[in-house]
């Protein structure tokens, strides 16, 4: 058994890559702000990871594979704007949701410390 393959730390390092992904497209929504005709994108990747949890592959194997291969999808909404140059990004919206993504970031990444920290005291069998 590989101790590093397991179903949470995958699903753990997806978590991370798609919230890191989230990030660097809503800096670029901020970014593009006053952008003529710029139309919002978005990252969309818990769907498919829990798809992947969801499939009910009996083997470990399977469902760490599936949850590695789970999509991070970066879309762009199409919405129609207010404002006459085109541009559909709330500027409030895209600074809570990036409120939002760093508190899930800082999160999942405590989540992944606090596994290999309990990993750390049972090798060393609770010595420091």
């Amino acid at each position: 058994m590989n101790i590093f393959d397991s179903q949470s730390i995958n699903l753990l390092n997806k978590s991370l890559d798609g919230l890191w992904k989230r990030q660097e497209v809503i800096s670029d929504n901020v970014a593009n702000y006053e952008t003529p005709g710029y139309k919002r994108k978005y990252v969309s990747f818990e769907e498919s990871l829990k798809t992947a949890v969801e499939s009910g592959s009996t083997k470990r194997s399977e469902a760490n594979q599936k949850i590695r291969d789970a999509n991070i999808k970066v879309g762009e909404t199409k919405d129609e704007t207010m404002r006459l140059d085109g541009n559909n990004v709330d500027i409030e919206e895209e600074t809570i949701e990036m409120a939002r993504t760093t508190f899930n970031y800082l999160y999942s990444q405590r989540m992944l410390n606090d596994y290999f920290s309990r990993l750390r005291c049972a090798i060393s069998e609770g010595r420091k």
